[in-house]
Parts: C-alpha cells; structure tokens; sequence
C-alpha cells in the first residue's frame, strides 16, 4: 500500500508492510459487490458462529461501553452471516451512516472518500472459507482463525460497526475520513511525497487508535457486562475485538502474565509517527484517558497531518 520516500527516516518502529499478493480495488475498479445475503452457506454460517462464540466473553469483559450499547441495538446474530441490509438502516437512521458492500480490500483514496461520506465499506467474505480460497488460489495468503490480512465479513462488523451507532465516535470515524481524503487532494500542492507522508501518518493514528486502541478502565462499564473488567483497560480497537489472539494476548500483558507487548500512554505526537506491523500480534497498545479525549486529541491536532518537509 505504502511506498517509501524521502520522509520516511521520519517514522519510528519502520516495519514491513507489505500487501503482497492482496487484491486491492480502487475507484476505477468494479468495487461495489452487494451481499447475495441467501447464497451463504451453512458452512460459512458456521465459520462466522466459531469465530463469534470463541471471542463473545472476552469481549463482553473487556470492550469498551460504546461497543456494547452498538452491539446490543443492531442484529448481529451469533450463528450466521449478519444482514447488511437489515444492519445498514438501523446506524443511518442513528448516526447517518451507511454500510456498502464492497469486494475486498480498498485503496486508501477509496476508504476515505467513502467515510467522509459517512459509508463504511463491509465485505461478506469470510476467512477459512472456500470463497476466500478460491479469490486468492495460488497465492500464499494467510487464512485462519486469527489473521488474515484482507479484512473480512468478521472484521468489519465484529470489529467496526456497534460504534457507528455512537453518534460522537460516528462524527470522529467522519473527521478521520474527510482529513484522509483532504491529505489525498492535495489542496495544498505539497506533492505527492508529502502526500504519502501525510496519509501514513494518518494511517499510523488510526492503527493505533480504531483499530487497536485502549481506553482506561473506569469501572463505569461494569454494569453492562456479564463479568466484571479486571484489568486496567477497556478494547476499543477493532482489530483486537476481532481477533480472539489479540484479546487475550492484551490481557495476559495487563495482567503481568506476559512481556510480548507494552502497554503505553496514549501520545498522538508519538502515534502518529509510530509504524505498525500487518501480520502479526501488536507489540505495542497506547491507552486513551477517554473517549472524549480521543477525538479531543485528535481534532486540536490537526497540524501533525499537514507536515511540509
């Protein structure tokens, strides 16, 4: 996705991030794909409940109270395929988004300009199935419970939508897209390093925030789960509420039981300049005081995304 240039010495943690082999769409390609929702199969039923029942109690424990208000307002089953268009009208009507089902995994120009119209793109493929096989024969992708770097039907809807009915993460997930989407016009006339440069910093705050951020653990969400929270922090990372892996590997490290990842304090100055890893557990997690401070941080920091060499 991401190519080096002049201003990468910049970053910190350089790590490979290669998409090798991963189909990527982007405007000029075919990308909308409606979910055929009566041609799942029960072995793709199946997968999706596997994957549903193993993570389910670490993240009622452990998410954060934003997620489980979303999940207990929309109808994402346990045992099948959710319904994009029985999902969709529920968050439009909530926050004003949209979900649209797209074919895979999108370019970063296509991403934003579709959140800074308040869509959220979702996919209904899901790993370990067939389908999945058949798109990527005779690649070496990974495929199995706990990775796959192509987000699926799991990720997207596990992982991102209860917190689009959230209207002032909603409004955050919206910010986020039209500054990427802002840095891709390049209104300025930067050019297209500084571009680059500016999108990866974007990149590396949404990486450590959304997709696999922490928040502090107040004790105010207890009374919604079904066993209290008994570590420090609360999951607000989509990517970690997706993967069961993950989950538990920030519990062990919370709970002293494991060194193979630091938990910090949240820094938008360090995150944004923080690379991260595609394929394989974080070795880092950054931990917000809040939500609110979240989408403080982020919007009274807006100069961090506008470097100019």
């Amino acid at each position: 996705m991401t190519t080096s240039n002049t201003f990468d010495q910049l970053f910190r943690h350089m790590v490979p991030t290669s998409m090798e082999g991963i189909q990527i769409f982007s405007m000029d390609d075919n990308y909308i794909k409606p979910q055929r929702y009566n041609d799942v199969t029960n072995l793709e039923n199946g997968i999706w409940e596997d994957l549903f029942i193993n993570v389910a109690p670490l993240i009622d424990q452990y998410v954060s109270r934003e997620y489980l208000l979303g999940m207990r307002a929309l109808p994402i089953p346990k045992d099948r395929f959710p319904d994009f268009e029985a999902i969709s009208p529920l968050i439009q009507n909530s926050t004003n988004w949209q979900l649209v089902s797209v074919a895979g995994f999108l370019s970063e120009e296509l991403f934003f300009d579709l959140n800074a119209n308040r869509k959220f793109p979702v996919t209904d493929i899901i790993r370990k199935s067939p389908r999945f096989e058949e798109k990527y024969a005779g690649k070496d992708i990974q495929n199995d419970e706990g990775y796959t770097p192509e987000p699926d039907i799991f990720h997207d809807i596990q992982g991102h939508i209860p917190f689009l009915m959230n209207k002032d993460y909603a409004d955050f997930m919206h910010d986020v897209g039209t500054l990427g989407d802002t840095i891709l016009r390049d209104e300025r006339k930067l050019g297209s390093e500084l571009v680059a440069h500016n999108l990866r910093r974007l990149q590396n705050f949404a990486w450590w925030t959304y997709e696999f951020g922490l928040i502090k653990n107040n004790g105010g969400t207890d009374k919604f789960r079904r066993q209290t929270n008994d570590i420090d922090y609360e999951i607000y990372g989509a990517g970690i509420i997706s993967s069961f892996d993950e989950t538990v590997n920030i519990v062990k490290c919370a709970k002293g039981e494991s060194k193979r990842s630091q938990i910090l304090p949240y820094d938008i100055e360090e995150i944004v300049m923080t690379c991260f890893n595609y394929s394989d557990i974080q070795d880092r997690y950054y931990v917000v005081d809040s939500m609110e401070a979240l989408f403080d941080s982020f919007r009274n920091n807006q100069e961090l995304f506008w470097f100019e060499g």
